[in-house]
């Protein structure tokens, strides 16, 4: 990945994780050296159900948030949806 990339997945997971602290999630954001930037999100009411949440652009340049097992969330221009399929694999119920 190249330091665009890098700098541009970071973007999109500052994004996300900005939308997911706003419905409660823990989020914790990591960039480690030679590995795709991620968003570690955790429900804090069952802390074991967490999810590595990665940004990836896709050979056409639209870029797409994916869960870490490489299913596909939802399109980056859309983070609300985004959030809200996370929430329903991490069985988190909105106050």
């Amino acid at each position: 990945m190249t330091t665009v990339d890098r700098s541009a997945a970071m973007d999109h997971l500052e994004r996300l994780a900005a939308q997911l602290e706003a419905h409660s999630f823990q989020v914790r954001l990591t960039a480690p050296a030679g590995l795709y930037p991620r968003l570690r999100v955790i429900n804090p009411m069952e802390p074991t159900m967490a999810e590595d949440v990665l940004a990836s652009n896709a050979s056409d340049g639209e870029w797409w948030y994916w869960l870490s097992w490489a299913g596909r969330i939802g399109h980056a221009s859309d983070v609300v949806t985004a959030a809200e399929r996370i929430a329903s694999v991490l069985h988190v119920i909105r106050r």
